[in-house]
């Protein structure tokens, strides 16, 4: 891919990416400003680690903001690695994310004025996606061979966890054989609240406008404008709201 200044449309960057162009419907204020790519190895994000980014890393911010990522913290490179195909698409933000990068093929967005605390963990050609204007505190949010999308305008409370697979293989105990092995995900619409302790297990679909409950367990999908709580979540109410 060439490296310019010119600006890109968002749309085709998240083709390029290998994510769903329709995401571009979290990115109301990030799909309007003038974007650049660059190598990955020439960004301060990964000054002082050992490990050899080649030239399918790639990481687009906004033009003229690429050294203002300093909220952000790379970790988990094999030390002296020759590390491919991850991009990283960062529209701005503020907060302090610790971002593990385990395995080649990481895709990961995180929208205009984001304010994210905590733990973005990936590994095995996992995706993720956080729209704009989304809050995250303390939060902890995981992904393996799975693709993680959180909408515009979220709100994930102080020790939420966002579990998109298992965190260890499952095997047949007479066979020996892997009983995990199908790609997973979890996908949170736009203007989500998740309250503080809450769980979110993989293969979820949490629909736009909806309000999980603290310690809830959500293990099955939640329709758009409800309120879900306990565990596992259940229906509390629906033809609701929220507001900041």
């Amino acid at each position: 891919m060439p490296i310019s200044p010119e600006t890109p449309l968002i749309e085709p960057l998240f083709r390029l990416m290998g994510l769903p162009p329709s995401l571009v419907r979290y990115c109301p204020v990030s799909s309007t400003k003038p974007l650049r790519t660059m190598y990955l190895r020439d960004s301060v994000l990964v000054k002082g680690l050992d490990a050899e980014w080649d030239d399918t890393c790639l990481l687009t911010t906004v033009d003229g903001e690429h050294d203002q990522l300093g909220h952000i913290k790379i970790s988990g490179v094999a030390g002296g690695r020759q590390v491919s195909g991850v991009h990283l698409a960062l529209f701005g933000g503020k907060g302090q994310l610790g971002l593990m990068l385990s395995g080649d093929g990481l895709k990961v967005v995180i929208g205009t004025g984001t304010v994210l605390r905590g733990g973005l963990h990936l590994a095995a050609k996992a995706t993720a996606f956080i729209g704009d204007n989304t809050t995250m505190g303390q939060a902890r949010l995981t992904a393996s061979y799975a693709d993680l999308v959180v909408g515009d305008d979220c709100q994930l409370s102080e020790d939420v966890a966002v579990q998109c697979n298992e965190q260890h293989a499952l095997c047949d105990a007479e066979t020996g054989a892997p009983l995990n092995t199908q790609r997973r995900h979890v996908r949170i619409g736009r203007h989500v609240w998740l309250g503080r302790r809450s769980m979110v297990l993989p293969d979820v679909t949490i629909g736009a406008g909806s309000v999980v409950e603290s310690g809830a367990v959500v293990s099955s999908n939640v329709q758009p404008n409800t309120m879900v709580g306990g565990a596992p979540a259940q229906l509390l109410r629906d033809k609701v709201t929220w507001k900041r």
